[in-house]
């Protein structure tokens, strides 16, 4: 049975709103997975983080060990070549001593210096070999990349800039010069004295013998 109010008008079972906002939000519903879902992302990222770190852990053994084994190669590299070239100027030793040897039990010059060309000629074939060779300066331009100027001399028979005369052979191996030759350069034909500057030479000459105490 509908209750009445007072009045004799029935009463309305709808709830009073009047006090409620005009825009009030419907009520959220609760997310209870939320803290769920925020832990599963951070045990994926430490996962991530740790496979990373396991990468660059193993990449950083890799280059290292790398190094190791290219430091090794490039050690038994050298030792090689130095080793061939020991060998190919063993036999040109061995030449000296009997050479020393043979003069020491019958002194003669001349089968000594023959002996001792033939060991020169050993040992520029042993360095040929392994891309050594001499620089040639002699009579040749002055070249700075290959050689070192210890003196500039006046030369009639050598033009200017031209090497007079080579003091120390240079070597190059390959295309790099492995020491410079050392040289005498030719800085022209020397200057004629004018007849000035020889009367002034004639001159002082005659002053200091006329000074002279003696």
């Amino acid at each position: 049975m509908t209750r009445k109010k007072k009045n004799g008008t029935p009463r309305d079972p709808t709830p009073d709103r009047r006090d409620e906002p005009e825009n009030a939000p419907p009520d959220e519903p609760r997310r209870e997975g939320a803290p769920a879902e925020a832990e599963d992302g951070l045990a994926a990222g430490q996962r991530e983080c740790d496979e990373l770190r396991d990468r660059l852990q193993r990449l950083a053994a890799e280059f290292s060990n790398y190094q190791k084994r290219s430091e090794r190669r490039v050690r038994d590299e050298r030792m090689e070549a130095v080793g061939d070239l020991v060998l190919d100027l063993l036999p040109a030793i061995d030449n000296f001593e009997r050479a020393i040897e043979a003069a020491e039990a019958t002194p003669d010059f001349d089968a000594f210096l023959e002996g001792v060309r033939l060991v020169h000629d050993q040992l520029l074939a042993a360095l040929k070999k392994h891309g050594v060779t001499p620089i040639h300066a002699a009579e040749r331009p002055f070249d700075p990349e290959h050689h070192e100027a210890v003196a500039h001399l006046p030369s009639d028979e050598h033009p200017n800039g031209h090497v007079m005369e080579e003091m120390l052979r240079g070597y190059r191996f390959g295309e790099r010069t492995l020491r410079a030759s050392r040289v005498a350069v030719s800085s022209g034909k020397p200057q004629a004295e004018t007849p000035d500057q020889t009367e002034a030479d004639e001159t002082g000459a005659g002053s200091a013998d006329a000074t002279d105490p003696e």
